[in-house]
């Protein structure tokens, strides 16, 4: 059996008697992202009901709406540190613990969680863009010289097809620091550039990769296309990513 294999058995076992929990604590997370996002999709349309002049309005919403939008989201970021939490603390216990989805918004752990996560996006920044590039250039090119085709069925295609092509290497690139969260869940003492330290040093010295993990529930994923699947799938995933992030640290400082 694989360690993929052997990983996602332990992720089953560990979701039997926390699946409630484990899709409560997904569907929180999500919560306050849709809450802003759909805020700012009503306001922008609001604001091309209200006026005609639509330079105006794409003045309005791309240069305060988007940006309020993306500050919503960094200061709510700390609830993912604790979906991160309940899912690493059950792969140890078994026994997920709501309460640590709201973990790090009390007094000394906001802060550090923002901490984090803002080494986190500084770390991200330049991939994410190198990822996003083919789509961009796409986007740029055929808006500039052939304005025709992005009204058409293929324009759309091909944009969705690079979207997904760009999310996925981001996503998976991104996997490399898994190990920098879940690590501060055993001790919240580390500064966060340590721990990210301690993840390059999990990934150098430990065996398997969690992008070959994660590529392993390509059928799984496809299964979202259905929507409802996504309500098991994604606590799935999580639960394997911290699964093997657990062995993973173990490998690595228990034996050193």
């Amino acid at each position: 059996m694989s360690a993929e294999a052997i990983i996602k058995a332990q992720a089953r076992d560990t979701l039997k008697g926390n699946y409630i929990r484990a899709v409560s604590a997904m569907l929180i997370v999500l919560l306050p992202f849709f809450i802003i996002d759909g805020t700012t999709t009503v306001l922008s349309v609001i604001l091309s009901k209200a006026t005609s002049d639509l330079t105006l309005t794409n003045l309005l919403v791309y240069s305060i709406g988007y940006p309020v939008e993306i500050i919503g989201f960094f200061l709510f970021s700390p609830v993912i540190n604790g979906y991160i939490r309940a899912y690493y603390r059950a792969s140890y216990t078994k026994d997920m613990d709501m309460s640590d989805v709201f973990f790090y918004f009390s007094k000394g752990r906001y802060g550090y969680a923002l901490a984090l996560n803002t080494h986190y996006i500084i770390r991200m920044f330049f991939p994410a863009l190198l990822f996003y590039l083919p789509l961009l250039i796409y986007i740029i090119v055929f808006n500039n010289i052939n304005a025709d085709f992005t009204e058409s069925v293929l324009y759309y295609d091909i944009y969705f097809l690079l979207s997904v092509i760009g999310t996925g290497l981001t996503i998976i690139f991104s996997l490399r620091y898994l190990t920098a969260f879940t690590i501060t869940v055993e001790n919240d003492t580390i500064a966060p550039n340590q721990a990210f330290e301690y993840a390059r040093q999990i990934r150098r010295n430990s065996q398997g990769s969690p992008a070959k993990l994660f590529l392993s529930f390509i059928p799984w994923m496809l299964l979202c296309l259905l929507i409802l699947p996504m309500l098991y799938v994604i606590p799935y995933i999580t639960q394997s990513l911290c699964i093997s992030a657990k062995w993973k640290t173990k490998a690595t400082f228990e034996v050193n």
